[in-house]
């Protein structure tokens, strides 16, 4: 049986393809992601933008096209904050149904667990806190594979927080000190529940981390993110150097491309999350909800 699995996010949508095999497990045909800041100015005026509902229609037509071309069995969406706080939703659904993707828009606890599910290496023994950073939200899972303890989802993410808090960049001292204050306020309770976890490891998901690995390593390689051990220096490294940087030069220089106005705000979550669970180091990982989907749809979750 063949799939499509499709994550639209708030800043990002990815695509992904796979095959069930008749041993088991999944075999992945295509895996595509493109930033498309579903979630522009959301924060500010509660629905989404034209010209992000126009990006929208753009990427899905091309994902389409992707989708036809691999003759899938069925297609599977999800939206995730973006779609569930903008007034005008309707609007990006009915693009969805234009190309004849099938959506279901999660809670963020249904976002949490496909995470959680999608990401985690089937191989790890320990119990592990999940970190997954959207455009909109971030969610917080612990558990252990095939059993999740407890999950969180919280209502910041990267574009939100950039909104929120960054007028320009290179970030002046004032506007990271009131971004820092806002995600340790709306994570004090989050982060005090999970030190009572007892988690044994972070992992960490979506495009702040592997963002910050492929520019570490000199570029995208799934296979060299995967598992990538990002320590808390190295993260520290990345921040001074993107606060006293423009975008373009994180874009241009760093090779953040579209994830360059952003990216400063996402870090920062990262080594508040460390700095609070007095941890000096976090696992990558570049799978993801569209992975907890297809396991889900075909069964293969171990």
């Amino acid at each position: 049986m063949k799939i499509a699995a499709l994550d639209l996010g708030t800043n990002s949508f990815l695509c992904l393809i796979v095959e069930k095999k008749i041993e088991g497990g999944i075999q992945v045909l295509h895996d595509e992601m493109r930033v498309v800041r579903l979630g522009q100015g959301l924060g500010h005026t509660k629905k989404l933008h034209p010209e992000a509902l126009k990006r929208a229609d753009g990427c899905l037509k091309m994902y389409a096209e992707i989708i036809r071309k691999f003759q899938v069995d069925q297609i599977h969406a999800v939206a995730t904050a973006a779609a569930r706080e903008a007034e005008n939703s309707f609007e990006f659904l009915e693009i969805c149904q234009k190309h004849q993707i099938p959506i279901t828009t999660i809670s963020g606890q249904e976002e949490a667990l496909m995470s959680f599910q999608g990401s985690i290496d089937p191989n790890e023994n320990k119990r592990v806190l999940l970190i997954d950073i959207g455009g909109g939200s971030t969610e917080y899972i612990v558990g252990q594979i095939g059993k999740i303890e407890w999950a969180q989802s919280l209502p910041y993410g990267a574009v939100k927080l950039t909104e929120q808090s960054i007028s320009s960049q290179p970030v002046s001292e004032s506007e990271e000190k009131k971004l820092r204050q806002i995600i340790r306020t709306q994570s004090e309770k989050t982060w005090t529940q999970i030190q009572t976890l007892n988690s044994e490891k972070i992992w960490a998901v979506a495009g702040t981390p592997t963002s910050l690995v492929a520019a570490t390593i000199g570029g995208f390689n799934s296979q060299k993110i995967d598992g990538y051990c990002l320590s808390q220096s190295l993260l520290k490294e990345w921040i001074q150097k993107l606060r006293s940087s423009s975008v373009e030069e994180n874009k241009i220089k760093y090779g953040f491309g579209d994830r360059a106005d952003v990216i400063f705000a996402g870090a920062v979550i990262l080594d508040e999350l460390l700095e609070r669970l007095n941890s000096k180091e976090i696992f990558v990982s570049t799978k993801g909800i569209r992975y907890g989907l297809a396991h889900k749809v075909l069964g293969t979750f171990s």
